[in-house]
Order: structure tokens, then C-alpha cells, then sequence
């Protein structure tokens, strides 16, 4: 107990002196950054415009002479120096700079106690004092120069000061006022967990706060739950690894699905030009079948996406041939009305790929294009060799968002996987109005 209680004490007695060195700071900080304040001040609330008194103020000093040795011009010119408010001080001086009369704002006539508090309140104050401006002004007999002092953001900055030392303060006092509270109700919380276990409820983690000696018994009591609870969850991610299986599964028989569709309503409606290029609907039909049937018997790999295990069968292809590969896959695309605009730099590289996988890829990338991008701009393919990997971007705008449309995100999973299980990067921008996908393989010479 003894042992408990000095760790504890240390704790406070360090939490203390965190605190009062972040408070400082915390004050250095509102201190430093007073000028910035002033600044914004003067951006949004513009407390003293500048060019509306200098206008007011040169259309009466028309009128008025400041050489004059009149009692009655004296007195007109005296006025006009005292017609500011109480935060603005104004003197004037003869074109040889030599000082004629003025007037103090009433805000320095303010008396003030030398109480600490002032102190600190002043020291915030010193750079309010700062914004003035000279301006030379025409009266009746000559020309004398007018100098203004703004002391406008005196106004604001009691305000500022008096938020910096709440935070400072709320910075010293709050964490030791939260670490004391939440020690207070640790044991009713560890007692609760208890009773909850006693229950039944098996998925309630123990509640573990700082590492003294009540954590350690909250670890060995939670140690005790993940035993007994083991079980349960072992059930429940089973559960969920075959669910996740299903919706894999569905989402890649789909896509072959809907271009088997859409190659047999061609064919139909008799939308081609000759019998070659039936033959070659009929041949894609035939194709997109065998892919149903290799996805159908093969169900085990749609745990892809969650299988660090999985090993490629990888097959050597020119880069001329995997290129042809995707141009052919684009081709159903360019039926259901898109734009393919292409730009292919490349030379002949050899590429160690998994072509079921490709197939896969590429039939999840354009599934996602038929869904999601515009029809009314074009697609943008590029293919470069860059620093000894195949580079290929998919670039399109986005259609607006149907939220009819399903989107579980597994196609984009399952691509970027494939892309990683053959040793490349995936990089997807989904922007607001636009989306980029970017691909990289490492190719051989």
C-alpha cells in the first residue's frame, strides 16, 4: 500500500510540473503571437479607418490657419486637433518638423493600479502603441505634417489577455483535476467489469489506465476475459472471413456477367458490321463463359483480398502482347459508348505476370469505369516504362453519384492486392470530380 501510494503521489507531483511548464508556454505563446492578433484585428474588424478622418480632417483644415497668431485661429486649430476619440492622439508639426500643438486620447488619462494583474495585462499592451501614420495636410495659410496614433486595439486586447492567462491556468489546473477524478472512479469502473463478467459479457474489454499496481490487476483480470472469449471470437471471424468470401465472389461474377450481357444483346440485335467481327462477339462470349466457369471452380481464391498467402502463376509475356491484352479489354467499354483516348510510349520489356489475375484485374477496372466515370469524356489510358517498371494510368471524370449503385470498394481492393502479390505499387486518387489510377510492374529487358 505504501508502494501504491508514493507511485501515485509521483505521478501528481510530476503531472504538476507538466503542467505549469505547458502553461507557460502556453502563455509565451499567446504573448509571442500578440502582434499576430493585432493583425487580424485590423483585417476584420477595422477598428480606426485611416482615410476616413484623414478626408474629414483635411476638408476642415481648409479652413483653418496654423500660423496665425489670432486667439480666435488658435482656438479654431486647438478644436480641430481635439475633434478624434478617446483612443486616437494627434500632433502637429510646420513643414520643419517643429512641434506646434496636439491632442491626447483620454484613454491614457485612465488611472491604473500597479497591481500584478496590470502588469501582465500591460505587457500585452506595449505593441498597441504602434500603428500610426503621417500625413501632410493644407490648411488656410500653409502646409503642416499630421501625426495620428491608433490606440484602437486597445480595445480588444483586455480580451486577448484575459483568454490567454483562462488557458493558461485551465492548462495548470485541468489534467490533475482529471487524473485525480479518474483515479477516484478507476475502482468503481474495475468493479463494474467485474460484475459484468460475472454476467456473461465476455466482449467488454477491462478498463487499463496508467501502468500502477490497479492496471496491472485490470491486465491480468482482461488476460482471463480474451481466455475464456477466445472461443466466441474464433466463431465469429470464420463468420465473417465466408461472408466476406460470398460478396468477393459475387462482385467478380458479376462483371463478367453484365459484358456476357452485353456481348449476347450485340449479337441479338445484330449490331455488327460483318460475320469476322461476329465471330469475334461469339469468341468474347465464349471467353467471358470460361472465365465464369474458372471463377465458379476456383471459388477458394476470392479469399484474396484477406490471404497474405497466395502465390501467382506467373507466366513470362511481352509487353507488346499485355498490352493488346488490355486494348481488348477496353474494346467492351468503347461498345457501351465511352472515349478511349490513348497514349502508348513503351519498348518491348518482358513481364512475369498471373494472366487469370489480369483478367480479374482488368475486368474489376473496367467495371468500375462503366459505373462510375462520364461517358461524355473521354478515358485516359497511358503505358511508359519509368525507372524499370510498366507504368499504366487510368485517368476519368466521375459521373454524379447514384446511390443506387452498389459500392462495397472490394473490386478496388481486390486490384490493389493483385498489384502488390506481383511485387508493384497501386496508387488510386479519388477526387471530388476525377479519378486516377495508377499502376506500376516491375518489367525485365
Amino acid at each position: 500500500m505504501i508502494k501504491k501510494n508514493l507511485n501515485l503521489s509521483m505521478k501528481i507531483v510530476l503531472l504538476l510540473l507538466s503542467s505549469a511548464i505547458l502553461a507557460i508556454l502556453c502563455y509565451a505563446f499567446f504573448r509571442n503571437n500578440v502582434t499576430d492578433f493585432y493583425t487580424f484585428i485590423e483585417t476584420v474588424e477595422k477598428p480606426f479607418n485611416e482615410k476616413t478622418f484623414i478626408k474629414g480632417f483635411k476638408e476642415e483644415a481648409k479652413n483653418i490657419s496654423i500660423y496665425s497668431k489670432d486667439k480666435n485661429d488658435k482656438k479654431e486649430l486647438k478644436k480641430l486637433l481635439k475633434k478624434h476619440d478617446d483612443y486616437t492622439d494627434i500632433f502637429l508639426y510646420n513643414e520643419k518638423e517643429l512641434y506646434i500643438d496636439g491632442s491626447f486620447g483620454k484613454i491614457l488619462d485612465e488611472p491604473v493600479g500597479f497591481t500584478p494583474l496590470y502588469i501582465l495585462k500591460s505587457d500585452f499592451e506595449q505593441y498597441a502603441f504602434n500603428n500610426f501614420f503621417i500625413e501632410t495636410i493644407t490648411f488656410k495659410d500653409g502646409e503642416g505634417i499630421v501625426y495620428v496614433s491608433s490606440m484602437h486595439l486597445l480595445k480588444y486586447v483586455k480580451y486577448y489577455f484575459y483568454v490567454a492567462l483562462f488557458v493558461s491556468l485551465l492548462i495548470f489546473f485541468l489534467p490533475t483535476f482529471i487524473f485525480i477524478k479518474r483515479k477516484v472512479k478507476y475502482i468503481n469502473i474495475l468493479k463494474q467489469e467485474v460484475l459484468n463478467m460475472s454476467q456473461g459479457d465476455l466482449s467488454h474489454a477491462m478498463t487499463i489506465m496508467s501502468h500502477d499496481e490497479l492496471a496491472i490487476l485490470a491486465q491480468e483480470m482482461d488476460t482471463l476475459r480474451i481466455t475464456l472469449a477466445s472461443n466466441y471470437q474464433n466463431e465469429a471471424r470464420i463468420k465473417e472471413a465466408h461472408q466476406e468470401m460470398i460478396t468477393c465472389l459475387s462482385h467478380d461474377l458479376r462483371t463478367p456477367l453484365t459484358a456476357l450481357r452485353g456481348y449476347l444483346d450485340i449479337l441479338c440485335l445484330h449490331c455488327y458490321k460483318d460475320e469476322k467481327q461476329m465471330d469475334h462477339y461469339l469468341n468474347s462470349c465464349i471467353e467471358k463463359t470460361e472465365q465464369i466457369k474458372d471463377l465458379s471452380n476456383k471459388t477458394f481464391e476470392y479469399s484474396l483480398v484477406y490471404n497474405d498467402d497466395l502465390i501467382p502463376s506467373l507466366e513470362t509475356i511481352s509487353s507488346e502482347s499485355f498490352i493488346q491484352y488490355i486494348e481488348e479489354h477496353l474494346e467492351y467499354l468503347e461498345l457501351e459508348g465511352f472515349k478511349i483516348e490513348k497514349e502508348i510510349t513503351i519498348s518491348s520489356v518482358q513481364l512475369h505476370l498471373d494472366l487469370s489475375m489480369m483478367k480479374r484485374m482488368m475486368d474489376n477496372i473496367c467495371s468500375n469505369i462503366q459505373k462510375y466515370a462520364r461517358k461524355e469524356q473521354p478515358i485516359y489510358l497511358q503505358i511508359s516504362i519509368e525507372k524499370g517498371n510498366l507504368k499504366i494510368v487510368f485517368e476519368n471524370e466521375k459521373k454524379e453519384i447514384n446511390h443506387e449503385v452498389e459500392s462495397n470498394k472490394i473490386g478496388l481492393k481486390s486490384v490493389k492486392k493483385i498489384i502488390e502479390i506481383h511485387q508493384g505499387q497501386c496508387f488510386i486518387q479519388d477526387l471530388m470530380d476525377s479519378f486516377i489510377l495508377i499502376i506500376t510492374f516491375p518489367c525485365y529487358l
